[in-house]
């Protein structure tokens, strides 16, 4: 009989020679440059969504170049966030930490030039990746004068906010306010490799042979936190619509 520990070469590694790993952030908490919000406990509830979700080339979703495979809460210093750690006690600011594979070969050789020029062009740092999620519905967050935030729930009153957001054609401004659109119920689906992102910090890093850099400035605004039962409770309740999909 075949020795039966061979068999363990036949499980994919991350050291496989047709797999280039490499950690990106996915997602800080805050405000973005498309106007849209990540709330600490909602980005902290669906902190394991992105493992096994589909890398794409610049979000084009039928240009999978690879897969999330592991993903982890750390801090602005690099730091993981324990997984115990209470929902009151996650810092302001934290990222989602993505581990990653791309597919090195190709027997398309178009793709596979191209595959080799991003690879080249990542090692000089000229790449950054871009979050999609699926989202049940959003709250508007309203910056004022000096950076005072407050958290507006969305309703049949306040729904005439939803026109002067960005992403849905509005100049970004009510009055004195900068509005944006805080995600509920976030589910996180897939992460596009792009050049400008709309997350500054969502970088391509690597943890090995470089020291973890990320900004320590502190959030624009300050959010109320919401307490995860409260989060889905009344976002359940004034979701009537379909899960929508970004890709931020």
């Amino acid at each position: 009989l075949q020795d039966l520990s061979l068999l363990e070469a036949t499980k994919a590694a991350v050291g496989d020679a047709d797999l280039h790993f490499l950690n990106t952030i996915l997602v800080t908490t805050g405000w973005n440059k498309n106007d849209d919000v990540f709330d600490q406990a909602e980005t902290w509830i669906a902190r394991a969504t992105p493992t096994f979700k589909p890398f794409n080339f610049e979000h084009v979703g039928t240009d999978i170049i690879g897969t999330m495979i592991s993903c982890k809460p750390i801090d602005v210093d690099g730091n993981e966030i324990a997984e115990a750690t209470e929902m009151t006690a996650l810092p302001a600011k934290f990222h989602l930490l993505t581990g990653a594979v791309l597919w090195k070969y190709w027997e398309d050789q178009s793709k596979q030039e191209r595959m080799d020029t991003i690879l080249a062009e990542i090692a000089k740092g000229e790449w950054f990746v871009s979050m999609e999620c699926l989202f049940k519905g959003f709250d508007y967050a309203l910056k004022g004068p000096g950076d005072s935030c407050r958290i507006v729930a969305r309703s049949e009153k306040t729904a005439f906010l939803s026109k002067h957001l960005r992403v849905y054609g509005g100049s970004g401004k009510y009055g004195e306010y900068t509005v944006g659109r805080m995600l509920r119920n976030i589910l996180f689906s897939g992460k596009g490799l792009v050049r400008n992102p709309a997350n500054p910090e969502s970088a391509i890093i690597d943890l090995k042979t470089e020291a973890f850099v990320s900004s320590k400035a502190e959030l624009e605004t300050e959010f109320d936190r919401v307490l995860a039962e409260e989060v889905y409770s009344t976002s359940v309740e004034r979701s009537s619509a379909e899960t929508q999909q970004e890709s931020i």
